[in-house]
């Protein structure tokens, strides 16, 4: 039937991405970047959900082809899912308006940050650190540790697993399911590897060396330009954390 061949071509494409992105990714893996504006404020796993005047690190398709030509990048576009997150909030020209106008680093970091020890003001990341393995997410906490300067801050903003566990309390099952697995994901990219309440997340924060963690309300904190980049606000836990 045609939904199989369609699911079947879907599985495939999204492997070819993965491993495409992933490959691109390694290549790159013992680069770092020396030229950072002042202040030096890094977005990690920003999609295309970005602000002005900080360098965004991705592992996605938009960080890999942001310094293509604009026709290129609308082809990529164009080849996107309908069921892409991207292609729901952004028109093509708004996608390459993004591309050009921002600052994007292709990586993995699962092979370190790369950027040089204390050199960073300030790390945002937001919805991302629930798609690494736990042990992932600990070291990833380690390298924030090491780039961000000593009064620096890190913002980390992850799915509240406390509210998922309400919403089961509540009868809301399906809902609540949906932040343990990812329906009809296309990408292992886009699937959830482990989840967080501010309990678990503040002792994985105070173990990487951070010298002090609290918890922050939506769009409340230190962190520089919350009014653009802080979103998902019921669902969301919210958490900075100071070297």
């Amino acid at each position: 039937p045609a939904e199989i061949r369609n699911a079947v071509m879907r599985s495939i494409l999204a492997r070819v991405h993965d491993s495409t992105v992933a490959g691109h990714a390694w290549l790159g893996r013992n680069r770092r970047i020396s030229s950072l504006p002042s202040p030096a404020l890094i977005n990690v796993g920003s999609g295309v959900a970005v602000a002005p005047g900080w360098v965004n690190v991705d592992l996605g398709l938009a960080a890999m082809i942001a310094g293509w030509p604009t026709v290129l990048q609308r082809m990529a576009f164009k080849a996107l899912p309908s069921t892409s997150a991207t292609k729901q909030d952004l028109t093509a020209d708004q996608f390459c308006e993004v591309l050009r106008s921002n600052r994007f680093v292709h990586s993995d970091i699962r092979h370190g940050l790369p950027f040089a020890s204390d050199s960073v003001d300030a790390l945002f990341t937001s919805h991302f650190v629930e798609h690494l393995t736990r042990s992932d997410a600990e070291a990833f906490f380690a390298e924030a540790l090491r780039v961000v300067r000593s009064g620096g801050v890190a913002r980390v903003c992850v799915p509240d697993l406390d509210h998922a566990l309400g919403l089961f309390e509540e009868g809301q099952s399906e809902e609540a399911l949906g932040y343990f697995f990812v329906n009809g994901a296309t990408s292992t990219h886009t699937q959830h590897r482990w989840m967080w309440n501010y309990t678990s997340l503040s002792a994985a924060l105070k173990t990487a060396g951070f010298a002090t963690v609290r918890r922050c309300a939506y769009r409340e904190g230190v962190t520089p330009d919350l009014g653009v980049l802080d979103n998902r606000r019921n669902e969301t836990l919210y958490v900075e954390a100071v070297a």
